[in-house]
């Protein structure tokens, strides 16, 4: 089989091995794969590259407008498509989370369960016990918030409001009843909380005795503990029904897959 022969300066010339022709080829051929792994890698992280650069705009965009002295109308208006993304992503915590612990908890073996819940708890009181000493050691140390009461709220602009110093044992109780939620249905958009009621005491003898009585309410907020908790516990038992679970077991894995499609459609 002849080679095809190259024309290079006016001349036609015969090379048979290597030729000027095939040295232009692999130059094409190079640029055109580096081409094609610039727009794969392009394709691949290009919703990272518009996050980043959605940020950057935006605190461009925030320096600019903040020396614009916008009325409070204005902010809202231009905050609303920020507004938007946030309401969305809200509005797929609740099946997210629900869906995905339930799939999850539905698919490990049962009898590991045991040991992997005993070190999850373990992880879980360990690091929150760290993150709270490192919180407390914090707190002392720079003492936060020192010189903001002589900040004057009014001037700028904001809302004051009295708030009540919670006992750190309320605390503690109010993670275990929101662990045990008793609405199920509620708990997608109300927590528990302990607010305090203040009486007033032994006013005849001169002496003032106020005593502060916990009392439970309802606050706006997702009970996200309780949600959680019911879904491991859910996830385990339709496990445990063996055939008869594996039908709604299908159901809830399809729906945690359509709602990370929904979560991808939303950051785009």
């Amino acid at each position: 089989m002849m080679e095809k022969p190259c024309e290079t300066n006016g001349h036609i010339e015969k090379y048979p091995d290597f030729t000027a022709c095939q040295v232009e080829d692999a130059g094409k051929t190079a640029k055109r794969k580096t081409r094609q792994k610039c727009a794969q890698f392009l394709r691949k992280n290009a919703i990272v590259i518009l996050t980043v650069s959605g940020v950057l705009v935006g605190v461009g965009m925030g320096t600019v407008v903040r020396n614009m002295n916008l009325t409070k109308a204005q902010m809202t208006y231009f905050a609303f498509p920020g507004e938007l993304l946030l309401r969305m992503l809200k509005m797929i915590i609740l099946p997210l989370v629900v869906c995905s612990l339930i799939s999850g908890a539905a698919s490990l073996d049962t009898r590991s369960l045991g040991k992997l819940g005993g070190i999850a708890v373990a992880y879980f009181l360990v690091t929150t016990l760290m993150a709270s000493g490192l919180a407390i050691a914090l707190g002392f140390i720079i003492n936060p918030g020192a010189g903001a009461g002589a900040l004057n709220s009014n001037a700028l602009g904001i809302e004051t409001t009295i708030t009540t110093n919670k006992e750190t044992v309320d605390s503690f109780l109010d993670l275990a009843r929101n662990l045990m939620p008793a609405n199920l249905v509620a708990a997608a958009f109300r927590s528990y909380a302990t607010e305090y009621v203040t009486y007033t005491r032994n006013t005849t003898e001169g002496n003032i005795t106020i005593e502060r009585v916990p009392v439970g309410m309802d606050v706006e907020g997702m009970n996200i503990l309780g949600l959680v908790l019911f879904a491991l516990i859910l996830g385990v038992a339709l496990k445990k029904l063996g055939a008869e679970g594996e039908e709604l077991i299908r159901f809830f894995s399809a729906f945690n897959e359509a709602t990370m499609v929904i979560v991808s459609w939303i950051m785009w």
